[in-house]
């Protein structure tokens, strides 16, 4: 009885490999019919529907001992449906009566769960920088996904009026599967899909509004559920191309659209991966309404990256560039808040945050700034300046900070003197201030010197990292995780 019933599994195993080979076989005689040359009209018409058909049967592109020759058949009818649309008649005749069959085809092959990248989670923990991985996976399937890009994008870019019909096709939901292979790994497929979502969007003026929600719910998306989005580059470079087009004085939606999503994208994680586009976006609309400036300030001010010395840098130079085109008159009630961040970053163990914050002062309408609103700026920054000046620990910007001592003094001596006698604007951390007693500053230095040779007895390959003397150092990169370590307490790993 056993051995009977072997004998039929086995047979049934037999008899799937079979129906498995025929399916190949009969697929391999199609595509040889397909590639033949046609003789007449109606043999064209045969042969473009066989190679519609070819085209929508999908492999396994990770085996590439499995049909190798139905695989390779399958790219030459790809290339040859593509001359189809250099051609009017052609696109009159045979894509545009076939619409269905088309878009069908094109479904199949790029809507598919992606390839993921297991070093990188979808949510991002605590402790995870979002950096962009330098190891790029290449989906295999790639080369037979070129090729149905390629005829997608000929296809929306073709000239022939009757193409405006796939609008039909462009429904939500095909809008919102699209939008989410913008999160593929591969550089390439997106920049195809960038491409394509804009030259429809530039054709189909009736889904232009369907498709910035369908780009607005992507970005609610990253900005409420911390989600890395690979696309979230192209996407706001095609948001650029769209905000070029917006008519002056802006419409209420797309206020609404700077103030709750491009705003809050600042706070995304992995912002640094998208900041120059995120910027020209900003940039963009601020071009149109200058009011809209006073919002991004008081954004990058609430979501200012802690303890995140990259995205920090990024930040400034951003609020660089948005005080630039502010008028002077509207930033009165941010000047306090403004300075006293700038403050916080000068006085970071951080050096490149700190040269990044010295050079607005290199800037002349940042100079008016100061001389505009001297009454307020002076008492916080004139007596944090004065000390940096004597005390910073490092040598090119103790030179800088001596070298805006003077500009300050210069600007008016009388409000400079009076800053000095007054209380100062802001309370610097304990981690500076232990500078003023040599006594302590020794015993930390001698602290952190021996927990440095005990860290190079554990690693030979140790380097002391470049920071100033401090009683504590901040452990962690972002802003949920304010742990502050002690000297006294830190013990080196084992």
């Amino acid at each position: 009885m056993i051995e009977s019933m072997s004998f039929k599994h086995g047979a049934a195993a037999d008899d799937r490999k079979i129906m498995e080979v025929n399916k190949v076989a009969s697929v391999v005689q199609i595509i040889d019919k397909a590639n033949a040359e046609p003789k007449n009209s109606i043999e064209v018409k045969e042969l473009f529907l066989k190679r519609i058909q070819i085209c929508s049967v999908t492999y396994d592109y990770s085996d590439d001992t499995k049909n190798t020759k139905a695989k390779s058949k399958r790219l030459i009818a790809l290339k040859k449906l593509k001359v189809y649309l250099y051609d009017i008649k052609s696109v009159e005749s045979y894509i545009l009566p076939h619409l269905d069959a088309i878009f069908e085809m094109v479904s199949k092959n790029i809507f598919r769960p992606l390839p993921i990248d297991k070093k990188s989670a979808d949510k991002l923990g605590p402790l995870e920088t979002g950096v962009e991985n330098q190891d790029i996976i290449i989906d295999p399937a790639w080369p037979h996904l070129q090729g149905i890009y390629e005829f997608f994008l000929e296809l929306v870019i073709c000239e022939v009026d009757g193409v405006k019909w796939i609008m039909i096709y462009i429904t939500p939901s095909f809008t919102q599967e699209f939008l989410e292979l913008f999160n593929s790994e591969e550089p390439r497929e997106r920049d195809y899909l960038k491409n394509i979502l804009h030259k429809i969007y530039r054709r189909l003026v009736p889904k232009r509004k369907m498709i910035r929600n369908a780009i607005n719910n992507c970005f609610l998306i990253m900005i409420h559920d911390n989600q890395k989005f690979n696309g979230a580059g192209e996407l706001l470079d095609i948001l650029g191309f769209i905000i070029n087009g917006f008519a002056v004085p802006l419409r209420e939606e797309h206020i609404i659209f700077f103030k709750n999503i491009l705003i809050p994208l600042h706070k995304v994680q992995t912002s640094h991966l998208f900041q120059k586009q995120l910027l020209e976006c900003s940039m963009k609309f601020i071009s149109k309404n200058n009011d809209l400036s006073i919002f991004l300030i008081e954004g990058l001010l609430r979501y200012w990256p802690f303890c995140n010395s990259l995205k920090e840098i990024f930040f400034l130079t951003e609020l660089n560039d948005v005080i630039e085109v502010c008028e002077m008159s509207k930033l009165e009630n941010l000047i306090p808040k403004l300075f006293k961040r700038l403050i916080k970053c000068m006085l970071g163990s951080q050096l490149q945050v700190s040269e990044r914050v010295m050079q607005f002062f290199e800037n002349d309408y940042f100079l008016g700034i100061l001389r505009t609103f001297k009454q307020i700026i002076f008492p916080m920054i004139v007596p944090i300046i004065i000390d940096l000046a004597e005390t910073h620990w490092h040598k090119i910007l103790l030179e800088s900070f001596n070298g805006l001592k003077i500009i300050l003094k210069e600007i008016d001596p009388v409000a400079f003197d009076r800053a000095l006698q007054g209380p100062k604007g802001i309370i610097k951390d304990d981690s500076l201030n232990v500078r003023h007693n040599i006594a302590e500053r020794s015993e930390i230095e001698a602290q952190w010197e021996a927990l440095t040779k005990k860290a190079q007895t554990i690693d030979l390959n140790f380097i002391p990292p470049a920071i100033p003397y401090t009683k504590h150092h901040v452990v962690g990169l972002h802003n949920m995780n304010k742990t502050r370590l002690s000297s006294n307490n830190l013990i080196p790993p084992v």
